[in-house]
């Protein structure tokens, strides 16, 4: 039941092809803190799989990062980043992070996903969702546009010239692009709401080959998640916004 949540989640959010997630809701899942697992103990030998799995992801993405940083220079966000620097406990491992909230006998398919990504893509990602977020508040399009996948920015613009198809139709007008769209996407909402949404605190990072989730609070405190994409070497934000993780009340 908890992958039908995780396919929908990426079919409204991501316009991005979805994510194959395991069932969630583990029996000895937790409302207020990380899970054990929720598919029991796992062997010594299976632990040191998903460590040495990590371990070679780190290196993949290494080859990937200077690879990309050969050729034509891209915008990657520097600074401070809104999560710890450090690994977190269960890094390679798919044990809950410590702080993420989980719902008891419920659908804890996200925060299960996968396993913990390294510390250094996390710190990068959150960096990228930070600086997404902290644009799009400033009415930076283009800017926030450059932190988007590809593949959200090709549904976007696939979505704005269906719009115009649809309405009143000019030869003379150029298609709209990502920042043009995302602009009229964010007319109307409420300023405090994106101010809000831009204060984030990631908790976790879990990971897949080239697909992710980021598991953050944001600045009202509710736990979210947002699915990120693998460009590159280059963690980039695959969701034009974040969407609740579903607790039960006790736990939020």
């Amino acid at each position: 039941m908890g992958g039908r949540r995780l396919t929908a989640l990426l079919a409204a959010l991501a316009l991005v092809p979805a994510l194959a997630a395991g069932c969630g809701g583990g029996d000895d899942s937790d409302t207020t803190g990380a899970s054990g697992g929720g598919q029991g103990a796992q062997s010594e030998e299976a632990m040191r799989a998903k460590l040495e799995e990590a371990a070679e992801r780190k290196r993949r993405q290494a080859q990937k990062r200077q690879a990309a940083s050969e050729g034509e220079p891209s915008s990657v966000p520097t600074g401070p980043a809104p999560t710890p620097p450090g690994s977190l406990p269960n890094e390679g491992t798919e044990r809950v992070a410590p702080d993420v909230p989980t719902a008891k006998g419920g659908d804890n398919s996200i925060q299960e996903f996968g396993v913990e990504g390294p510390s250094e893509e996390r710190v990068q990602a959150a960096r990228t969702l930070q600086a997404y977020l902290r644009a799009r508040f400033a009415g930076e399009w283009a800017q926030a546009c450059s932190y988007l996948s590809p593949g959200v920015k090709k549904g976007l613009e696939q979505l704005g010239g269906q719009a115009q198809a649809d309405g009143q139709r000019d030869e003379d007008a150029r298609p709209l692009g990502c920042a043009q769209l995302m602009r009229a996407l964010t007319e109307g909402v409420p300023e405090r709401a994106l101010r809000d949404a831009a204060q984030v605190r990631v908790l976790s990072m879990r990971v897949e080959d080239e697909q992710a989730f980021l598991l953050y609070r944001n600045g009202e405190g509710k736990p979210s998640a947002i699915p990120m994409a693998d460009e590159d070497g280059q963690w980039k934000v695959a969701a034009l916004d974040g969407s609740p993780l579903l607790l039960s009340v006790d736990s939020l």
